[in-house]
């Protein structure tokens, strides 16, 4: 086998494993909605315990990624992959935790249909970001530049009302353990939200491994973010 084919190989490897990853986030997030919508506290237990399959799965993945760096002295682009798709790895397994996170929550407060639905609002968007992001991964070629940034602002916007009404509730509530409930939901969201600035990294990402350069896309969604806050 040519070297150029064996380099191929290794390429065809490292998208693969990362789909992996993408693919058992995914799988996480339809298990703790599930386990969300229908109060299944026995599904929320098991979302906990595979967090840990999707954090050996990037471990492996980083090993794999910096051994075929180093075995095949990899240069330009091809180096830029395998460095970018290991931050990538990182990036998917920080979205991950935040499945754990929320079955945690539900185990431990149970939490209500209202609440249940304000968490919904964003898992949805949370989703819609996976797909971008095995989108981004199948092609790095594909920019979608401004779906990432779309995607981002309105999960800054869903999280700003959200967290608005919980805090006109949280000043009604005079029993401390609803409060430290309501509470312990906006940091769920604020997870949530987070979980989008990972998107924003796995894009500047991916335009590093197209261009060689990176660009900082969060701090100019914050931006126009905060310039839209300022006007209301």
């Amino acid at each position: 086998m040519s070297y150029n084919k064996i380099l191929d190989n290794d390429i065809k490897v490292i998208k693969k494993d990362l789909i992996n990853i993408v693919e058992l986030t995914k799988s996480q997030y339809a298990k703790t909605f599930e386990a969300l919508k229908n109060n299944d506290y026995d599904l929320a237990i098991n979302v906990v315990r595979d967090d840990l399959k999707i954090n050996d799965a990037q471990n492996n993945f980083t090993r794999m990624a910096l051994w075929k760096i180093a075995k095949q002295q990899m240069v330009a682009g091809d180096l830029r992959l395998a460095v970018g798709g290991v931050l990538i790895s990182r990036e998917i397994e920080r979205i991950a935790d935040v499945a754990k996170h929320i079955c945690n929550f539900t185990i431990k407060y149970k939490p209500a249909t209202l609440e249940i639905d304000y968490i919904s609002k964003m898992f949805d968007l949370v989703n819609e970001m996976l797909n971008i992001i095995s989108s981004l991964i199948e092609n790095f070629d594909n920019d979608q530049h401004v779906k990432v940034m779309s995607m981002e602002t309105d999960l800054h916007n869903q999280f700003s009302d959200l967290s608005l009404k919980l805090a006109e509730r949280l000043l009604e509530v005079k029993d401390k353990a609803d409060s430290k409930k309501v509470i312990t939901i906006i940091r769920q969201l604020k997870n949530l939200e987070r979980a989008g600035e990972h998107l924003i990294n796995v894009e500047e990402t991916v335009h590093f491994i197209r261009s060689g350069k990176f660009e900082e896309y969060g701090e100019t969604i914050l931006n126009n973010f905060d310039e839209k806050t300022n006007k209301k």
